[in-house]
């Protein structure tokens, strides 16, 4: 169950593409343009959002960042909606316990969700593969 609420919780707005279209996702993920995105494209990805959502540049992340990062998307409403607040979701792969996200549980939060996503375990995500997981994730938010 535990297992399940950190996917979910990782897929939904840690790891820096689900937060936006799969597609557009993808695309801005596949940095070589080969049509799958690697583990490094991924890991790269994901340090962007964190720097993005870490507004004050003190190297962690904490829920009112996070939420204030999905309301600069565009995306409040949705974030509002999901079955997990943005403190939940930091709790899930909070390590230290602190309340906050720092850019090594965020990075390692991302390797997991990458291996998720990997479901021919070959290293790399297709866009058939990260849809999926994106899918899988809105499901599992009830929406």
């Amino acid at each position: 169950m535990k297992l399940k609420r950190l996917t979910m919780a990782l897929a939904i707005s840690l790891v820096p593409a689900l937060a936006m279209a799969a597609d557009d996702k993808f695309k801005s993920m596949d940095t070589d343009g080969d049509g799958a995105v690697s583990s490094a494209e991924h890991a790269a990805g994901a340090q962007k959002m964190f720097t993005k959502m870490d507004a004050n540049h003190d190297g962690a992340v904490t829920a009112a960042e996070m939420d204030a990062a999905w309301a600069a998307k565009g995306k409040g409403d949705k974030a509002a909606k999901m079955k997990m607040s943005s403190a939940d979701k930091i709790k899930e792969i909070d390590t230290d316990g602190d309340g906050k996200l720092s850019a090594a549980e965020h990075a390692a939060g991302s390797q997991k969700m990458f291996a998720a996503m990997d479901a021919n375990g070959d290293g790399k995500v297709t866009e058939a593969e990260m849809q999926a997981g994106h899918d899988k994730a809105m499901k599992s938010a009830g929406h």
